[in-house]
């Protein structure tokens, strides 16, 4: 992500006047778009309260300006992944106003709104540069699938710490030391033995989950878990 995506993207109390931030918001989203098969992910979990300490239920979540499309549940958890380079995790509630905190690569940020929280409507955010169109921010970090043949050199290129062997299709996940090191692999929910015959232009997404993150598959799952859902 370039530095000009770093700062577009800031809550608008933190930047110059709202007309060039949303002017540098417009020229900047295609590049965001072009560039976002590099973005790294991470995971960033937490709770949002109200000056009370009690859960604010279907918070909207934004990364920077750009809404994510996690809401809050009623305990008002949320858990979301966020590009690595995200500067400000905030919530927006219709009931409670916008609160902010400043995101410097820690796994849980909690939320708490004060009582003297100013109430913003949605279209006032919108004025400022904040985008709640969430397929702007889940496009990111998404692969370019048709740049590739099959399924196994589209592996092999975008996820480090993967062994493939694009002739035999074989893959095996590295840190992993067992006598069956093929990982699991699950496409639209059911489990397959074979993912040969997927082509990667009728991909909609594919992670790689490992270690505690894989184990809601079972014991099968210890050598990886490749997530694959092809589009309907």
């Amino acid at each position: 992500m370039t530095n000009l995506i770093k700062y577009s993207t800031k809550p608008f109390f933190m930047k110059n006047p709202f007309l060039t931030f949303t002017l540098i918001i417009s020229l900047a989203l295609p590049s965001l778009q072009a560039q976002n098969g590099n973005i790294k992910m991470v995971k960033i979990s937490g709770t949002v309260t109200d000056a009370q300490g009690k859960p604010i239920l279907k918070g909207y979540i934004f990364a920077d300006s750009l809404i994510t499309g996690v809401r809050t549940n009623k305990k008002g958890v949320y858990k979301l992944r966020a590009p690595i380079e995200t500067d400000i995790i905030s919530v927006y509630s219709e009931q409670h106003g916008l609160q902010s905190e400043v995101y410097n690569g820690q796994k849980e940020i909690n939320l708490k709104f004060t009582k003297n929280n100013e109430l913003l409507k949605k279209s006032v955010l919108m004025k400022h540069g904040y985008i709640f169109d969430k397929e702007v921010f889940q496009s990111i970090g998404k692969m370019n699938y048709t740049d590739y043949q099959n399924i196994y050199q589209l592996i092999k290129q975008e996820f480090t710490g993967v062994i493939v062997d694009v002739g035999t299709g074989t893959i095996v996940v590295r840190g992993y030391i067992g006598v069956n090191q093929t990982p699991l692999f699950v496409v639209d929910g059911s489990y397959v033995s074979n993912i040969s015959s997927i082509n990667p232009i009728d991909l909609k997404s594919i992670e790689l989950l490992k270690g505690a993150d894989a184990g809601l598959y079972g014991a099968r799952s210890a050598p990886g878990v490749f997530i694959i859902t092809t589009k309907k």
